[in-house]
Parts: C-alpha cells; sequence; structure tokens
C-alpha cells in the first residue's frame, strides 16, 4: 500500500508503543487516557501504533482500532507480539516527504515462543523499498521489536548500507531506550499501558503503571522536516500529565539524581543553581520513581498484596539508560538554594532538547 500526502514544513507524528488492552477494563484505561490525549489534538498529521495493541485478546482489536478511527488525522499499526494470528501486512508510504516503511518482524518459533527479525522474503521486499529510494531520502523504518534484539542483522545491513538519514522506531520492551545503532538512531518509544496498567489509581482512574526505567507510561511525538539537516526532532509525552512534564529530580544526601524521561544516552544535562548552571554526569543507577515502588510493593503484606494485585506494578532494580547525577558535596551553597524553590533542567541531544523548572524531591 502506497500513502502519498502532502508536503509539510513539519509533518508531526505520534509514535505509541504497546497499549497493550487484555481486557475491557483495560481497554476502558485506554479510552480514557492516551485514545482520549490523542482525539483532542489537532496539531497530529499521523498516529503510529508500534504494535501490541492488545494483549492475546484479538477480540478487543476492533474496539481499540474504533478508538483510534475517532482521531483528527491517519493512523496506522505494526503486528506485535500479543497481537494474535493474524498480523498486519507490512507497507510503505510517504509523508511529509519522509519514506516511512512498518515491518512485522516478530518471527514465531515453536509454541508460543518467538523472536525479532525478518524472513528472507521481507529482507527482499526491503531491499526493492530502500533501492528505490533516492540517496537524499529520509527514511523511518517502524518494528515492533528493537532492531537491536533481532536476528540476522548482518544481512539487514547489507540492504540499509548506506543510508545515512535513517530512523529506527519500535516499541515491545515498556522502556524508553535512545541510542545510537549502525543503522541510525534507534526510539524504543516506551508502552502507552506502562507496566501492563499496573499500579494505583490517579485521579482519573488510571493506574500509574510506571515503566522499569523510570519513565511515566508515555509517547513521542516527532516532528519531521526532511529538507533541514536535523531532519527530525523528538519529545516525550507522559500520559496524563503536562506537556512540559519532561523530567524528575531528586535528592539524596549530597547527590542530585535526574531523570529525563525521553533521553537519549548521547544526552547532555544541565542543572541552573544559585545563578550558575552545573553539568551532571549519565549515571549507571536504578531511577529513584522505580525504587520507590519496589518498597512500596515490600511494604505491604502478602495478604494484601494477594487481594489487591493490580495495585503491585512489577517492577525490577534494573538500571535506567536515562539517568543523570550531580555530586554537589562540596557546594553547600548551591545544596541550600536547592530547597528553595524549584531549578532550571536543560536538556540536549542532537533531535531533543527542552529547558524546563522542576521541583526537587
Amino acid at each position: 500500500m502506497n500513502i502519498l500526502i502532502t508536503l509539510l514544513a513539519v509533518f508531526r507524528v505520534a509514535f505509541v508503543g504497546d497499549p497493550q488492552v487484555d481486557n475491557e477494563t483495560e481497554l476502558v484505561y485506554a479510552r480514557r487516557s492516551i485514545y482520549a490525549e490523542l482525539r483532542a489534538r489537532k496539531d497530529l498529521d499521523l498516529v503510529v501504533v508500534l504494535g501490541d495493541i492488545v494483549n492475546e485478546n484479538p477480540s478487543l482489536i476492533v474496539p481499540s482500532e474504533a478508538s483510534l478511527d475517532s482521531l483528527r488525522c491517519s493512523w496506522v499499526r505494526l503486528h506485535g507480539n500479543h497481537d494474535g494470528p493474524d498480523p498486519v501486512p507490512d507497507t510503505t508510504f510517504v509523508a511529509g516527504g519522509v519514506r516511512f516503511i512498518l515491518m512485522n518482524n516478530v518471527r514465531l518459533k515453536r509454541g508460543r515462543d518467538y523472536e525479532g527479525g525478518f524472513l528472507e522474503s521481507q529482507k527482499r521486499w526491503l531491499s526493492g523499498v530502500v533501492g528505490s529510494c533516492s540517496p537524499s531520502e529520509r527514511i523511518v523504518l517502524c518494528t515492533h521489536i528493537p532492531l537491536t534484539h533481532s536476528k540476522g542483522l548482518d544481512s539487514l545491513s547489507a540492504v540499509l548500507h548506506g543510508r545515512n538519514d535513517l530512523l529506527l522506531v519500535c516499541g515491545h520492551t515498556h522502556q524508553v531506550d535512545r541510542r545510537s545503532t549502525p543503522f541510525g538512531e534507534q526510539l524504543t518509544a516506551g508502552a502507552a499501558c506502562g507496566s501492563w496498567w499496573r499500579g494505583l489509581k490517579d485521579g482519573s482512574g488510571s493506574p500509574y503503571a510506571l515503566q522499569n526505567c523510570g519513565s511515566p507510561k508515555g509517547w513521542f511525538i516527532a516532528d519531521f522536516a526532511p529538507s533541514r539537516q536535523q531532519w527530525y526532532s523528538l519529545r516525550y509525552k507522559c500520559v496524563g500529565r503536562p506537556a512540559p512534564e519532561q523530567c524528575s529530580v531528586r535528592l539524596d544526601s549530597n547527590l542530585m539524581v535526574i531523570n529525563i524521561f525521553g533521553g537519549s544516552v548521547d544526552g547532555r544535562v544541565s542543572v541552573r543553581i544559585g545563578g550558575r548552571w552545573h553539568a551532571a554526569a549519565r549515571s549507571s543507577r536504578v531511577a529513584p520513581e522505580v525504587l520507590d515502588v519496589i518498597e512500596f510493593n515490600r511494604s505491604m503484606t502478602r495478604d494484601y498484596r494477594k487481594a489487591h494485585k493490580a495495585d503491585f506494578i512489577p517492577l525490577r532494580t534494573v538500571k535506567s539508560p536515562h539517568i543523570w547525577a550531580l555530586d554537589l558535596a562540596d557546594d553547600p551553597s548551591a545544596l541550600a538554594a536547592l530547597r528553595a524553590r524549584p531549578i532550571r533542567i536543560r536538556y540536549r541531544d542532537p533531535s531533543m532538547r527542552f529547558s524546563t523548572r522542576v521541583p526537587v524531591r
């Protein structure tokens, strides 16, 4: 299928990972949160659902697609490993001057097992699509499973060799992860359901569902301007939270810990305290929000956990790829200033940048 959409100065796309509803209750959660949020926006040109629209319940695909049909813009979806036996066909189209390629890379094995990868017939099809593109054409390749988690990357390298303007977008992992690969930047967009619609409910009745990287459930906004050298920019949008809420800051004794929800491993973080900017360093650690959830889980009795299973998010002590830290042990004046008012955080990487004021917890 080929779709041609008129070239715009900026073409805005929502990349939505894993709504993954497995019953009517979770479908209501999705309708009240991610689908309602997308429906309310007037600035989107396209929505791409990156697979796992349901969770082993194909009967919910039609009502989920009905929610997407109510959006103000076009939408497409990929096949995920939990979407049932009828995969969505691979497709390509040009939109906003960008070549989008959507492929099913869930390769079934024996029983219910699967792995990431492409069939030889898919590689031939992809080779034909890429080969028909001009050398200057920008390409967005969307899959459910990250390519870096897939098999057969050597043969894929041959197909994509020489393509310098390539963005990879995927879901599947229920974590936000952005990093460079031999093929281009890989955006692992996290999950709209967060950690499977689990956790205590917020004021709207939607579960907290924190992801194991410490990012709230959310999705990405991508602005494409193919005529520019930096041809796309990204923003992370937390479901149900104000757009400026891009990060969190914790103070652990003398150490400031900063979680950039949509951050890249290549990002840089600066903190303005007491009139001076301080450079934070990327830190290999578990997100503070995740430690809070794990501590909450441990604090409840076994009987309470059994009776309130849906309140507990199954998180593990896994290091997040988007944490930065700033040691203020040698700067007592900065420590004192931290508690007086919100501080300004500045974040920069090649495709995302923002500056925002954040309270310190």
